[in-house]
């Protein structure tokens, strides 16, 4: 797997390409966790934590996403390559 470096813009415009089940590395509130985008949108990417995926005992489609701001999302993980944000 390789690592890229990329400005926030870059890692926008990346992420209103994807589509739903590419993994994000998200940093919301102090913590920081692995999550699959569930859908993209204006204000944000709208996400399920890994965890959550893991732990659930639901038919598929049943569990609920959260939505989370550009800003919080520090990767995204597209066929093999991390594409990670640089520190501003």
């Amino acid at each position: 797997m390789s690592v890229v470096h990329v400005s926030e813009a870059e890692l926008h415009a990346k992420l209103e390409k994807c589509i739903a089940g590419e993994r994000l590395l998200i940093e919301h509130e102090g913590n920081r966790f692995s999550a699959r985008i569930q859908h993209v949108g204006l204000m944000g990417v709208k996400v399920i934590p890994e965890s959550e995926i893991k732990n659930s005992h639901k038919t598929p489609g049943d569990v609920e996403g959260v939505t989370v701001p550009y800003d919080e999302i520090l990767e995204l993980e597209v066929k093999g390559v991390v594409y990670s944000r640089l520190p501003e």
